[in-house]
């Protein structure tokens, strides 16, 4: 993704692309994300075509028509690696992608429309990973020879055989809020969740937590809705406080 602010966006805005849209869907997706600019993750001087190669899955950001996206993508696709294109709303690229199924984003980056943007990549994600044998890539097109592929780094399974479950189509927004809701939910008050809590979720509405379990830092919990009960990682959820409860 870009790594600086390519004109006509404000400053930071792909960082906050990054934490409010990427990093939710990776971990809900079982990923662990990672910025190849990131010096914290990333060796320095960084190889970038080797991170770029040994990564189980790779996002390319192609907003701005970004040339180091671009980059990242086709070496991707030509050893036949698996690799989710993601863009936002206002880019015209100079490449036609449409077979690739790019998600696109919202680049205002509004709390109504974030939720659904990662649950999307997040499915694409583990979709685009699980059918990485078929990925139709330039070595497939050229019958060239065979790719080798990465070794997973899904997640843990959620204990006792719970999975969470995939997102519906066309979830409705709850609009507006009813007046029992408060302020999304922090991270500290997610650690001082327990089984009984209520919450509320803007696509289902209020619900009782059953069960809580721990998936690498984050926790999952099975909440009991008027619709059914639903497999939720509470920090990437869209989850908000519920007053008086």
């Amino acid at each position: 993704m870009p790594t600086s602010d390519p004109e006509g966006y404000a400053q930071g805005h792909f960082n906050r692309v990054y934490q409010y849209i990427i990093v939710p869907a990776c971990k809900s997706a079982g990923f662990v994300p990672m910025r190849i600019d990131d010096p914290t993750v990333i060796s320095s001087p960084p190889d970038v075509m080797k991170t770029i190669i040994d990564s189980d899955i790779a996002i390319c950001d192609l907003s701005s028509n970004n040339a180091h996206a671009l980059y990242g993508f086709t070496i991707r696709y030509a050893i036949n690696l698996p690799v989710a294109l993601i863009k936002d709303r206002k880019t015209k690229l100079m490449i036609d992608i449409k077979e690739f199924g790019a998600v696109e984003y919202d680049e205002s980056l509004r709390i109504d429309t974030v939720q659904n943007e990662i649950e999307t990549l997040s499915e694409v994600l583990k979709k685009t990973f699980a059918n990485k044998v078929e990925i139709n890539s330039l070595l497939n097109r050229l019958h060239i020879g065979s790719s080798t592929t990465a070794t997973t780094s899904v997640a843990e399974s959620i204990e006792q055989g719970d999975t969470i479950e995939k997102k519906e189509s066309s979830l409705p927004i709850i609009s507006p809020l009813p007046g029992f809701v408060g302020q999304p939910i922090t991270q500290s008050e997610i650690d001082k969740l327990k089984v009984g809590d209520f919450l509320f979720h803007i696509n289902y509405g209020k619900g009782e937590i059953i069960t809580l379990n721990k998936m690498a830092k984050d926790k999952v919990a099975k909440v009991q809705f008027e619709s059914g009960s639903k497999m939720l990682v509470l920090m990437t959820s869209g989850i908000w406080r519920t007053i008086n409860s």
